[in-house]
């Protein structure tokens, strides 16, 4: 395994490859008081993001987590869920989402798969879960708290430590791993699904270039943020816009956000087009300001898409 601190060969190297952390680090130099994140009534701004993902970053180097370190999260919607992920990004870990839905045994067996050694997790939620894969994962060996806990370190506290500096890009191989997704296990085990440094940067620059984000965008994200969730988080920054996150998600609750937030994009799971299709308040909320919704996840039907397209369709 390669470790080290996030700080690579100069931005400014004509060979050097553009990475997503590159990108984070783009999204990120946007206005501080510009909000990034809005969640439960509080606002997270992408100042105030900015500096706890370099709290975070250097939190990590002190810990000998860098380029390669195996890490994994598992956590409810929170705003520093999305700091850690960023965090995970410009010290090159090799990152894994754990489902937060996902069973003891299915946790395990992906751990070690993954060959896991740190587990940043959400201490409100998955206290007791993050004691139990300690004690049955072998290759597991530090837990990171995301606020204080009886099971592992508190890594807020420890990141409150340092004092912010600029980010910088970690210098990786662009081919190299950089997280790991694993497939639902339909037939047979979980698959690990291996990402790369390139084709993580390749994915945002798609996005950026293909997916017609809104200017200034709401995004409504109901969906786990340690998974797709956050995938949308550095495009909506780039566009000059803010997340508007849900702990998770039921129809009427969506709605209602759509309406009071001016959502203008957001992204869904087919089962939740479908719920949102066949509740009784989809007929009664104001969705003018809802200009995209993307889905994923399973194939939709065919019948209900042109359905969705029909009703949820922004007026012109």
């Amino acid at each position: 395994m390669r470790t080290g601190a996030p700080y690579p060969a100069p931005m400014n190297d004509p060979r050097r490859e553009l990475t997503a952390a590159d990108l984070v680090i783009r999204a990120l130099s946007q206005p501080g008081d510009q909000p990034a994140i809005l969640l439960g009534g509080a606002v997270l701004t992408v100042g105030a993001l900015r500096d706890q993902v370099s709290r975070i970053s250097q939190a990590y180097a002190s810990m000998g987590i860098g380029v390669g370190s195996p890490v994994a999260v598992l956590s409810s919607n929170r705003p520093e869920v999305v700091a850690v992920g960023q965090a995970n990004q410009i010290t090159g870990a090799r990152s894994l989402a754990l489902h937060p839905y996902g069973s003891l045994d299915d946790h395990v067996y992906v751990i070690d798969d993954a060959e896991i050694e740190t587990l940043v997790f959400d201490p409100g939620t998955y206290s007791e879960r993050a004691a139990a894969l300690l004690e049955r994962c072998p290759r597991l060996s530090r837990l990171l708290a995301m606020g204080p806990s009886d099971v592992g370190q508190d890594l807020l506290a420890a990141a409150e430590r340092f004092s912010a500096r600029p980010l910088r890009p970690p210098d990786v191989d662009p081919d190299a791993v950089s997280g790991l997704s694993y497939t639902g296990g339909t037939t047979g085990r979980p698959k690990g699904v291996m990402g790369t440094y390139r084709g993580a940067t390749r994915m945002t620059m798609i996005q950026m270039a293909e997916w017609d984000i809104p200017a200034a965008p709401r995004f409504l994200i109901s969906t786990p943020l340690s998974h797709a969730g956050a995938a949308f988080l550095t495009p909506t920054l780039l566009r000059g816009g803010a997340l508007v996150v849900l702990p998770g998600f039921d129809p009427e609750g969506f709605l209602d956000a759509v309406q009071r937030h001016r959502v203008t994009a957001t992204m869904l799971v087919p089962t939740m087009i479908y719920a949102l299709l066949d509740h009784p308040a989809l007929e009664k909320v104001d969705l003018s300001s809802l200009e995209a919704v993307y889905y994923g996840a399973s194939a939709i039907s065919p019948t209900r898409l042109a359905e969705a397209i029909g009703r949820l369709e922004r007026p012109t």
